[in-house]
């Protein structure tokens, strides 16, 4: 009798082309998606296919990425993860497995994801956050950022912070929360929204970054979000992003 189950999986995606298998790509492009769909091969010993939360883009990291399949098997739950992780690269691990409802679907079930954004905020950069956070030397206001994340909250149209916009129907979002705490060197913003259009999350925490600076000013930031100003996006660095929590 099938099984429907879930993972939660951590990862670090700096060597991988973003979670999602690529189909219509020439060159071979390695995914997290298509390593762990390649030992659940090994484990049951048969052809697999996942769905997941959400994709993340290359270089994109996941504290708690959730994917569900369905498979026939009498293996149980604890020796699938110890099993399903012997074949996996040190930097995937299976953290979570549980059975789940046959209508349970890690992607259209999900009520809302946080993702995590971390900057190292620092003249000096450094080897250890190289891979793992954006370096920002420049001296950042952090109430300034923290106004400008608040008018962020809320159902609003974010096409100025997606990666072609037009190719979604609508590209209203809500925004549930976005929290911002500095510790040491690092600042951590944390995202929570029902929905993300592609690059959104990293463009909100560049436009941020903008207001933080000065380069953009508060009172500007509606006619923006609008289109009464004009607003060239440029995307923070993937490898400081994480999908920190999906919600069911």
């Amino acid at each position: 009798m099938q099984k429907n189950i879930l993972f939660e999986v951590e990862y670090i995606g700096s060597n991988y082309f973003g979670f999602q298998i690529q189909e219509k790509t020439r060159v071979k492009q390695v995914t997290i998606q298509g390593v762990l769909e390649k030992a659940l091969e090994r484990l049951f010993r048969e052809r697999i296919r996942m769905v997941a939360s959400g994709r993340t883009d290359r270089g994109v990291h996941a504290k708690a990425q959730v994917v569900n399949f369905k498979v026939d098997t009498k293996i149980p739950l604890f020796n699938i993860k110890a099993a399903v992780n012997t074949y996996l690269p040190s930097d995937i691990r299976v953290k979570k497995v549980k059975k789940v409802s046959d209508n349970f679907h890690a992607r259209f079930s999900v009520k809302s994801k946080v993702y995590r954004y971390i900057i190292f905020n620092s003249r000096e950069d450094s080897v250890f956050w190289r891979n793992s956070a954006w370096h920002v030397s420049m001296s950042l206001d952090l109430e300034l950022m923290k106004k400008g994340a608040k008018r962020l909250i809320g159902k609003k149209d974010f096409s100025i912070f997606a990666k072609d916009a037009k190719k979604y129907k609508s590209c209203k979002r809500r925004v549930v929360d976005i929290s911002i705490r500095k510790r040491a060197n690092l600042i951590y913003i944390d995202i929570e929204a029902e929905g993300f259009l592609r690059n959104m999350a990293r463009n909100m925490v560049s436009f941020l970054v903008k207001i933080a600076s000065g380069k953009l000013l508060l009172k500007d930031l509606s006619s923006i979000l609008n289109k009464k100003i004009f607003y060239s996006k440029n995307p923070a660095p993937a490898q400081g992003l994480y999908l920190y929590k999906v919600k069911y």
